[in-house]
């Protein structure tokens, strides 16, 4: 009689979980299968890709309560490559990101509104050369998967753009200038459960 009670129980338990509850430290963002790169335009035509390689952070999601969901998300200003060494060495001086100072670039959110078909406004403060400003970016859950003898990921896609100038990212007298002001970013988070 005991078991034909438990059963029940036991399978209503394993159908109703949510993916994840919101309360949760969250799901580690999994450098691997993420990425964290940005456009520039240098004289008005010439595009400038770069990637920061050294990140880290959680991301706890509920697809059954979305608004409870949370992202935070840390970047080494000192990962950061461009193609050019040079580049690379300007962008990590006091006139780009100071990264003796600020080492880091920093997300985290506040409120997460949900617009349907895994569509989001993650509303959060960002975090650059000491300057924390608000920021709402547009995220897309792309869904979950499993991939096979590595882990089950969440994954998410956002991109949206900055005035590098509100964060006192402003460059050279010389080259900064010649730098656009706006930063396109594109983010991809797979998220390891």
């Amino acid at each position: 009689m005991k078991t034909k009670i438990m059963f029940p129980l036991i399978l209503a338990l394993l159908l109703f979980r949510p993916a994840l509850k919101a309360e949760s430290p969250g799901w580690p963002i999994d450098k691997a299968h993420s990425r964290v790169t940005f456009t520039v335009t240098k004289w008005g035509f010439a595009e400038v890709e770069g990637r920061f390689y050294d990140f880290a952070g959680t991301i706890a999601f509920d697809e059954r309560h979305p608004e409870l969901s949370r992202v935070d998300w840390r970047v080494r200003v000192g990962s950061v490559e461009t193609g050019a060494p040079k580049r690379n060495q300007a962008l990590q001086s006091p006139e780009y990101f100071d990264a003796a100072r600020f080492p880091e670039l920093h997300f985290t959110s506040e409120r997460v509104v949900p617009l349907g078909n895994g569509q989001f406004d993650v509303q959060g403060q960002m975090t650059i050369r000491g300057k924390t400003r608000p920021l709402t970016i547009k995220a897309t859950y792309s869904g979950t998967h499993t991939v096979p003898q590595e882990g089950t990921y969440a994954i998410f896609q956002s991109e949206f753009t900055i005035d590098r100038y509100d964060y006192d990212v402003n460059g050279g007298s010389m080259l900064g200038p010649a730098i656009s002001r706006e930063v396109h970013i594109k983010l991809i988070a797979a998220a390891r459960s």
